[in-house]
């Protein structure tokens, strides 16, 4: 039929269906007709068959519709607008809510290609891999570093480093890992950071590699320059007063000599013996340098347990506050939250408390208001900071930098390697450490500890 209108089409096709029904009931009952009454019969069953099937046309044409837009095809136009007026309400609203669809599929869209542009252009290289283990994604940067074109598992990571999958497939979720792979027999330093995540209800695993060897390489050349400066300047202020006494010494045994005096016959006998004593003196000072030297390149392996920050800082406090509260300084802790804990060794860690702690009464020296805080906190992020504050006079903002150098020292009488030691201490233990310093004002030490 031509009729445009559903309804008509639907009161069309009623009506036949009733009429056909009518004349087969009226003929099969009235009359001896029997071919009319068959006839009309099966057309009314034609009928109703077509009824049923126009209706359901509409279902059909708009599940159709909507599959289009489920796989993204928004080039197919309203399906049953020719259908008339009662349609018109739903028309307009599919017609909304395929312009919403439209927009959020195109701002996903920009989305996608947002993120594949940052990620391509992002100095770090990035693998994703799905929960079998198979490559989702690998940026430029990535191809650029393993200098391989694509990888499909993380298996084959064997073809750059046969040791390579097993070092990656040992991270969980937040572990940083240092590898030293060799690629293309380049040997290479690289910071492999995992992480962990869900999408859709399947897992992924997020892997960066960042390749620090340059940046180590340019530290080392760095700290070598502050190191030898350091060295350099502590023997030359033995060795020089040494080489001077010498030459006296042997200036004045020359003379004895030639006068047939002995040594204790001499009028300066006693300027000889002080000089002797002040080369001994120079020399037992070398000594104590070497010797810190060693104490740098010799720390034990750490025994890393499950460590209680608040009993540490309480052992700590035992330790040291009868020996500070004498001297009117006043030792506190102050902890922010419950259950705090750390992987590290408890003994080295107390070694690194018990340092600081004697820098910070050191510079409170002469202070009647002395007060060293012990502070313990949890970031958002799940890692645990352990804060040791003085209100001394701070560090001098020329001498932050060096602090931690060895053998540098502002202290008369200081070896300068004690904050040297406790950061080798806190690098064995997965951790930091940092100063923060205001003139007059103070100063605090941070040891920060990874998950």
């Amino acid at each position: 039929m031509g009729f445009k209108s559903f309804r008509l089409n639907v009161l069309a096709r009623l009506a036949l269906f009733v009429a056909l029904a009518f004349v087969a009931l009226w003929g099969a009952t009235n009359t001896d007709w029997q071919v009319t009454p068959t006839v009309a019969g099966l057309l009314a069953v034609a009928m109703l068959v077509e009824l049923v099937r126009y209706v359901e046309s509409v279902n059909r044409e708009l599940s159709a519709f909507l599959e289009f837009i489920a796989h993204d095809d928004f080039s197919t136009s309203f399906p049953i607008r020719t259908k008339g007026r009662v349609f018109d309400d739903l028309e307009e609203a599919y017609g909304v809510l395929l312009a919403k669809y439209r927009g959020l599929n195109e701002a996903r869209e920009l989305n996608h290609r947002y993120l594949e542009a940052l990620v391509e252009h992002v100095s770090t290289a990035l693998l994703c891999l799905d929960d079998e283990g198979k490559v989702t994604l690998m940026n430029r940067q990535a191809k650029r570093l393993f200098r391989i074109p694509h990888l499909n598992s993380l298996q084959s990571l064997q073809r750059i480093d046969p040791a390579l999958p097993a070092e990656v497939e040992s991270l969980v979720d937040g572990d940083r890992l240092l590898i030293r792979p060799r690629i293309d027999g380049e040997p290479l330093q690289l910071v492999v950071y995992l992480t962990e995540f869900v999408l859709l209800d399947r897992k992924y695993r997020l892997i960066s590699f960042q390749n620090i060897r340059d940046e180590l390489e340019q530290r080392e050349v760095d700290f070598s320059q502050k190191l030898i400066k350091v060295l350099t300047h502590e023997i030359m202020n033995s060795v020089t007063p040494i080489i001077a006494l010498c030459k006296v010494i042997e200036e004045s045994l020359g003379g004895a000599d030639a006068k047939g005096l002995r040594p204790d016959e001499l009028p300066d006998a006693d300027d000889l013996r002080r000089s002797v004593a002040s080369i001994q003196s120079r020399g037992d000072g070398l000594l104590r340098f070497v010797q810190a030297y060693r104490s740098l390149t010799s720390l034990p392996k750490p025994n890393r347990q499950p460590v209680d920050v608040r009993e540490l800082l309480a052992e700590t406090i035992t330790l040291l506050a009868p020996t500070l509260e004498p001297n009117g300084i006043l030792l506190e802790t102050r902890i922010d939250g419950e259950g705090l804990t750390i992987e590290a060794d408890p003994e080295q860690l107390q070694q690194v408390l018990i340092n600081l702690v004697r820098n910070a009464v050191e510079a409170l020296d002469g202070r009647s208001d002395g007060r060293v805080v012990l502070g313990a906190s949890r970031d958002g992020e799940g890692r645990t900071s352990i804060r040791v504050t003085d209100n001394g006079p701070g560090i001098p903002e020329e001498h932050i930098e060096n602090v931690f150098v060895p053998f540098f020292t502002t202290k008369r009488g200081g070896t300068g390697v004690g904050l040297s030691v406790s950061r080798q201490i806190l690098f064995l233990n997965r951790g930091l450490i940092s100063v923060r310093s205001n003139a007059g004002r103070g100063a605090e030490f941070t040891l920060q500890f990874r998950h």
